[in-house]
């Protein structure tokens, strides 16, 4: 049936229903001045009949209503399904934006079960119009946006109205702070001295989380392999691809296998446009990760390492020195010993390490789940000292110290300043590469 022969028998079926009350009231009030009993008997009879009838209405009214309701519904079901693999993270967004306080969000990928997850919520303007004025708002497909609109226009009442809200709560919500993110993963291939890389953007990292995150885009994903001097290049690629992700609140994260950990990746070079030769961690934020937190055999540290973060997040307003264990001799056991303990959620290395792989200072960081390492890749006099002073701030200071001491050392000779050398190792265990355990068990 079509909606306008629909909406014909709707109007025809309101005015009938409006008659058959008015003939209602008019006897209902008959019969309440009525004193003849055999005449108010009759008038009683009349009144049910008319009440079986108004009901009867009321019915057919409302089956063509949901006759209505469930063909606006396909409709836009089969306007969801021409969204394209790269436009679903668009779907997430707007179910996300019109979900009640406390909504749980459904994991998954199909837009017919996220309609059918906004159908549940309960109306606010109602849902399912919410939902689909903020994809309009959000989307970039003129094909689709005008499909929306068109629908929206049919089915939704001050759909202008809305849609100037939606803009401007949209245009507001980027107005605030957000928290992006470079994650770099370098994995071994299986050439000698080749390495795959992958790369993704988290657009804000307070609100991320890695089982289910529509703001969080893949960039690259290996195809081939890399010598180690390429990957710095590809990093310059990838932050070309970010836009206004790519500022001085941008965090860069790289993944190494551990015999890589101590590479100088924050000091990586290229030259701009411009012609002008930048240090990587003079323009951003630069921390070392270890790609084996990532495997599927470090799932059993997983507790552990959560565990040491929550208690990261307990000492936010205090100084860490104090949690930092002080590395200086090659007694791992007794290393293991002190970072097992409750209150130690980082180490500090007094000596530049020399071995990095399987047995050495680093393989007991993983195996006791310590988040945060902070160590220099070259010895100076007075490092040390200088080593605890960046200590003295709380847990969340420490990235951005560690950011300025190293643009300090930009006008300073390589063997004067440790802000050519410092390392920091930074882990979060909730901020992992999404499908984080398929990753790396992919065959090399």
């Amino acid at each position: 049936m079509s909606k306008n022969i629909r909406e014909l028998r709707i109007q025809g079926l309101e005015t009938d229903l409006k008659n058959k009350e008015e003939i209602y009231n008019a006897v209902a009030e008959k019969k309440r001045r009525e004193s003849n009993p055999e005449e108010e008997y009759n008038l009683e009879l009349q009144l049910q009949s008319l009440d079986e009838k108004i009901n009867k209405i009321k019915q057919k009214i409302r089956d063509l209503e949901d006759e209505a309701k469930d063909n606006k519904i396909k409709q836009l079901q089969k306007i969801l399904n021409e969204f394209t693999k790269e436009e679903i993270s668009i779907i997430k967004k707007a179910h996300r934006a019109c979900s009640p306080e406390g909504w749980d969000s459904i994991a998954t990928d199909k837009p017919e079960e996220i309609l059918v997850d906004v159908l549940r919520m309960r109306p606010k303007h109602t849902r399912v119009e919410s939902f689909v004025v903020s994809l309009i708002a959000r989307l970039n497909n003129p094909s689709l946006v005008n499909k929306l609109n068109n629908w929206a226009e049919e089915n939704i009442n001050d759909f202008d109205e809305l849609c100037n809200q939606t803009k401007t709560a949209l245009a507001e919500s980027h107005k605030k702070h957000k928290n992006p993110y470079l994650i770099v993963c370098v994995r071994e291939s299986s050439k000698k001295d080749y390495y795959f890389v992958d790369a993704w953007l988290i657009t804000d990292a307070d609100t991320y989380h890695y089982h289910d995150n529509p703001d969080c885009k893949q960039i690259h994903k290996s195809k081939e392999d890399f010598t180690w001097k390429e990957i710095s290049c590809e990093i310059n690629n990838f932050l070309n691809q970010i836009g206004e992700y790519s500022s001085s609140k941008l965090t860069i994260e790289i993944f190494l296998p551990l015999d890589l950990i101590n590479e100088a990746v924050d000091s990586w070079e290229s030259e701009n446009e411009f012609g002008l030769k930048v240090k990587l961690n003079n323009e951003y934020n630069v921390v070392v990760r270890s790609t084996e937190r990532l495997l599927p055999t470090y799932n059993r540290y997983t507790g552990f390492w959560q565990e040491k973060w929550t208690t990261l997040q307990d000492i936010i307003k205090n100084s860490v020195l104090n949690a930092f264990v002080l590395h200086q001799d090659d007694d791992l056991k007794k290393l293991f010993t002190e970072l097992k303990k409750e209150n130690k959620i980082g180490i500090k290395l007094q000596t530049t390490p020399i071995k990095t792989g399987k047995g050495s200072v680093f393989a007991v960081i993983l195996s006791t789940a310590i988040p945060v390492a902070l160590w220099l890749r070259c010895h100076l006099p007075n490092c040390n000292e200088q080593i605890d002073a960046l200590l003295e701030c709380c847990i969340y200071e420490l990235i951005e110290n560690v950011g300025n001491k190293r643009l300090e050392a930009l006008l300073k000779p390589q063997d004067s300043h440790i802000g050519h050398h410092i390392s920091l190792l930074w882990e979060d265990p909730y901020r992992l590469p999404p499908g984080t355990y398929d990753l790396l068990s992919m065959p090399k």
